[in-house]
């Protein structure tokens, strides 16, 4: 008794959600739903493709110092200055650390950048695709509602002496 009740309350339920959905809105809140995740990818990708700029200025700015600081080595080698040569010496060690921990971070900061983007195209290609897909089905459901409708009103036309 009480699964006939149960099964006559699910009945009317999707009755009730079957009036009230229409496959055009569906499709077409789905194809903005998409179109909303563009620009949070879009941020993230300026994120990364910023962390990737920061380091690049970094790089160059390790390289301009690391440049300087040879040039001080030398100068100091030749003037005599073996202290001074040491402790420049000391930096240009420590500013080489700095540098190829930079230019490792950068790396992997470009190889994520680079995902990023490889992502970010194959979302959009698949967007485009059901973005595609939807806009068909919505015609297909506009091309039979209009089909529904001239066939109703046909039906409502007699001929003479033909029924």
């Amino acid at each position: 008794m009480f699964k006939r009740l149960s099964r006559m309350f699910r009945s009317f339920a999707g009755f009730f959600i079957s009036v009230a959905e229409n496959p055009e809105l569906i499709l077409e809140q789905n194809i903005r739903d998409m179109n909303d995740q563009v620009p949070r990818m879009n941020d993230s990708i300026a994120m990364v493709k910023a962390n990737v700029t920061l380091l690049e200025k970094e790089e160059a700015r390790y390289k301009g110092d690391l440049d300087v600081l040879t040039s001080k080595v030398k100068a100091a080698i030749t003037a005599g200055r073996d202290d001074l040569a040491g402790s420049f010496a000391i930096q240009l060690e420590q500013l080489r650390g700095a540098l190829a921990r930079t230019q490792g971070q950068l790396t992997t900061a470009r190889s994520a950048y680079e995902k990023a983007d490889a992502v970010k195209r194959a979302f959009l290609r698949e967007k485009e695709r059901k973005t595609q897909e939807a806009l068909n089905a919505i015609r297909d459901y506009r091309r039979a509602q209009w089909q529904k409708k001239v066939a109703d009103s046909m039906e409502q036309f007699e001929v003479a002496g033909i029924s």
